[in-house]
């Protein structure tokens, strides 16, 4: 008699460029035929979820993720004077919209569900149907980085504050079994299971700027000879923090707290840890080895795995 084929519902978390490690798990979930029945999202988890959930195959979503530099990423991004972020959303959402074009949540293949932080109320307000690209920017834009998305009548930002990685909200759409993947950033150096070698923000933005404007400094309001400081000292202290350094940091001590408790409260679950800790928000230009560490990661806990989606209990 032939095997039944394993099925599980999937959460994918939070992290900004560290989430795309659910993209390796979803790679190798795919080679061992393990059947993906629904997906859950939290900020990036939400946008390569609903994007699987719309048909984009892992092998497309690698492919993307890893032809999309940081200089790329630096010509979707624009500064925003509006007062409500540091930069604009409306390039990456035009992007999404381009690609997935006016897709509604509830028409999609696979049934999936994301999360956002309603700011006006302090609760988490869940997409279950509606515009999908829409629910996609809400549940990824990070407050503070990106501005607010106003749907439904509500002021919503990163899912990643209330619910990081929504192993809830997989079960009420209806999986019995459940794998999170938890792509949380460690402040903390000895907890870090990969070294990636850290390169700053301000480092990363200087090359960009150098070779874009044959080295004067593209803010001109900012003083060059400051900016040159700031730079370098990034350079000499790979784990000094700067303002990006500093906001990431905090959220990723609540997103820690966060998942002790909703663990605790969500039931039995299957929780993908890959090794991406020391990698930082912005670190869209090593998607490859982000990528390689869901993969890997999956790879070395296969036994555990096999023996939670083979029990009777879930």
């Amino acid at each position: 008699m032939a095997r039944k084929k394993r099925g599980a519902g999937l959460a994918l978390g939070s992290g900004g460029a560290r989430g795309l490690c659910s993209i390796g798990v979803l790679l190798w979930l795919k080679e061992h035929d393990v059947r993906i029945e629904c997906v859950s999202g939290s900020s990036i988890g939400s946008i390569i979820g609903g994007a699987f959930a719309a048909g984009f195959t892992p092998e497309f979503m690698k492919e993307i993720a890893t032809s999309f530099g940081w200089k790329d990423y630096l010509s979707v991004v624009k500064l925003s004077f509006g007062g409500k972020s540091i930069l604009e959303w409306k390039k990456i959402e035009k992007i999404m919209r381009t690609n997935l074009g006016d897709k509604k949540i509830e028409d999609l293949e696979i049934p999936f569900a994301c999360v956002a932080s309603d700011i006006d109320s302090g609760r988490e307000f869940v997409f279950r149907e509606g515009d999908l690209v829409e629910a996609m920017s809400a549940s990824a834009c990070m407050p503070g980085i990106f501005p607010p998305v106003r749907a439904m009548g509500r002021h919503l930002v990163d899912g990643e504050i209330l619910n990081p990685v929504p192993i809830n909200l997989a079960k009420e759409l209806g999986a019995r079994k459940v794998i999170g993947v938890n792509a949380s950033r460690s402040v903390f150096p000895e907890r870090m299971s990969h070294n990636a070698g850290r390169i700053g923000l301000l480092e990363k933005v200087d090359d960009w700027m150098r070779e874009s404007v044959a080295g004067k400094p593209l803010l001109s309001s900012i003083n060059p000879g400051k900016w040159k400081a700031l730079v370098e000292k990034e350079k000499r202290g790979r784990r000094k923090r700067n303002i990006m350094d500093i906001f990431t940091d905090s959220l990723a001590i609540t997103t820690a707290r966060v998942l002790e408790l909703t663990e605790l409260k969500t039931g039995p679950h299957f929780m993908i840890n890959p090794g991406v800790g020391a990698f930082q928000t912005f670190d869209f230009d090593r998607a490859g080895e982000i990528i390689d560490l869901g993969y890997g990661e999956t790879e070395r806990v296969k036994d555990e795995l096999f023996h939670f989606l083979d029990s009777r209990k879930g």
